[in-house]
């Protein structure tokens, strides 16, 4: 019977080779032979067996700007165009390498928004640092001459085990993918984040749209959703023209994955006929929140003449092209009976919406004066 029940046994074997076949791979994932599940690649993925060496790892966190971006964290970084934040990132970076707080070793720096004048001069200002300076433009790697070409060699600097102490600036991040592009900038984040994971930090710089918010504010050129897939995210606001001696920058702070939300801003000397672009990146000095008061005020005047420009459009406009051509001043009955004047004010201003112009432009474009006779008020417009 058991002859029998093993010449049954195999015949069944040799007519149903799938039986004795080794089961299929799952997603083509084994070891030594034996199929790994699942829940065994789940498990072993887990964080459990690594909480020590991340707690080691968060250990030698440190300031690469000091109170404002740490090792191991992707930041973004946003400004207007030449408010000055290639001049603002390069002499934050010289000064924590001078101090020791980083190392320039340490600093891969991304120029992808440059001419060759530029680039040989920022280039030269980060080699005196020990910084590594890159422009794919201008590589003798052919494998290295694309954004995406970068982007495998951080991927395979991470899988080295290279990436833990190193800080990779990407000037400017629509360079690196279409800032639109949701699915794109989701792509490149991802191996941002992969690397800052590993230990490195990621700093990118971006724009902002030409033109303010309703409200006044700053608005990030580039897909909402990018303010949740990165660490930290500040805004550079300047106060000043380029006109002015000194550059102001407010730090808008939008996210700061800090226990203590970074205060503060910056301010450095522009570029001028007696002032070089190396004086302006080594005259980068930080501003308390002490310091920053009249800097608040003058962005609520910044604030208050785009809400001026952008809802009294027409009223605006009347009124600086009444009062600084005439070079006069001006009571408010006599501006009203300029509104009667069809050639004076052909878009039809009303007398309302004017009123809710000059308060909005008090203070900065007009400058109230009070009659000593009678204490009315006078307006004089003013430029800032």
């Amino acid at each position: 019977m058991n002859d029998d029940w093993a010449a049954y046994c195999s015949e069944i074997d040799n007519k149903s080779p799938e039986l004795t076949a080794s089961p299929p791979k799952l997603n083509g994932h084994s070891h030594e032979g034996f199929v790994v599940s699942a829940l065994s690649r789940l498990k072993s993925a887990s964080i459990n067996d690594h909480i020590e060496e991340m707690k080691e790892r968060l250990a030698k966190e440190r300031d690469v700007v000091p109170g404002m971006i740490t090792t191991g964290t992707v930041t973004l970084v946003y400004a207007p165009p030449g408010a000055g934040k290639t001049v603002w990132i390069l002499g934050s970076l010289f000064q924590s390498i001078r101090n020791n707080l980083i190392k320039g070793s340490d600093v891969i720096y991304f120029n992808e928004d440059d001419g060759v004048k530029g680039i040989i001069q920022k280039g030269e200002m980060g080699r005196l640092h020990g910084m590594t300076m890159v422009s794919l433009a201008l590589s003798k790697d052919p494998s290295l001459r694309t954004t995406d070409d970068a982007l495998r060699l951080l991927n395979a600097i991470r899988e080295e085990g290279e990436a833990d102490g190193k800080i990779v600036i990407c000037d400017t991040l629509k360079k690196f993918a279409p800032v639109l592009n949701k699915g794109d900038m989701r792509e490149v984040l991802h191996v941002f984040r992969e690397f800052a994971a590993a230990g490195g930090t990621v700093i990118l710089l971006g724009h902002c749209n030409k033109h303010r918010s309703m409200d006044g504010r700053l608005i990030y050129e580039g897909v909402g959703d990018l303010k949740s897939d990165v660490d930290n995210m500040f805004g550079l606001d300047p106060v000043n023209d380029k006109y002015a001696p000194y550059q102001e920058l407010l730090v808008i702070n939008e996210k700061d994955r800090s226990q203590i939300s970074f205060e503060g801003g910056f301010k450095y000397k522009q570029t001028s006929e007696v002032v070089n672009y190396k004086q302006s990146v080594d005259s980068v000095e930080f501003m308390s929140p002490d310091d920053i008061s009249e800097l608040k005020t003058k962005q609520t005047q910044q604030i208050n003449i785009a809400k001026a420009q952008s809802k009294y459009e027409d009223e605006y406009y009347f009124l600086s092209d009444v009062m600084w051509k005439s070079g006069k001043t001006w009571t408010m009955r006599q501006l009203k009976d300029l509104l009667r004047d069809e050639e004076i004010n052909p878009n039809e201003c009303t007398y309302k919406k004017l009123r809710s112009c000059i308060e909005l432009l008090r203070g900065n474009n007009i400058k109230v004066i009070r009659s000593a006779a009678h204490g009315a008020k006078i307006f004089e417009w003013q430029e800032m």
